[in-house]
């Protein structure tokens, strides 16, 4: 089980990303944060990156991240999960996820980097 820090903003974050509320999620963005998912192009903005998670979410029934390890230092975090799709067909598909934050002065996150292959929750399911 991973130790809870003091100020694991991280956390909090993840928890809200899981609610599967996009509002919420985006009240976590900067007005200039940069979205990397894979080796996708970069998405800049905070209207291009709500519309992103917007149409990303709306191909899945929800998701939830484990976290396995996180290092937090200061406005930086870089958390490895396994992350499990809900697909719509009621199906779910778990893989692993590298995730880089940083926050601003602000406590607004204005970097996510998502490293991850998307393949396998396009996949049919077996």
């Amino acid at each position: 089980m991973p130790t809870v820090m003091a100020d694991d903003w991280a956390a909090d974050f993840f928890q809200d990303a899981d609610g599967f509320e996009l509002p919420k999620l985006v009240a976590w963005f900067s007005d200039d944060i940069e979205v990397r998912f894979g080796n996708a192009p970069a998405i800049h903005g905070k209207a291009a990156a709500e519309a992103a998670f917007g149409g990303f979410w709306s191909s899945i029934a929800g998701m939830r991240h484990k976290r396995e390890s996180i290092v937090i230092d200061g406005d930086l975090a870089a958390q490895f999960s396994q992350v499990t799709y809900a697909r719509h067909d009621g199906s779910e598909a778990t893989m692993p996820v590298a995730s880089q934050l940083r926050r601003t002065g602000e406590h607004q996150i204005d970097r996510l980097w998502i490293v991850i292959d998307m393949a396998p929750l396009f996949q049919a399911a077996v």
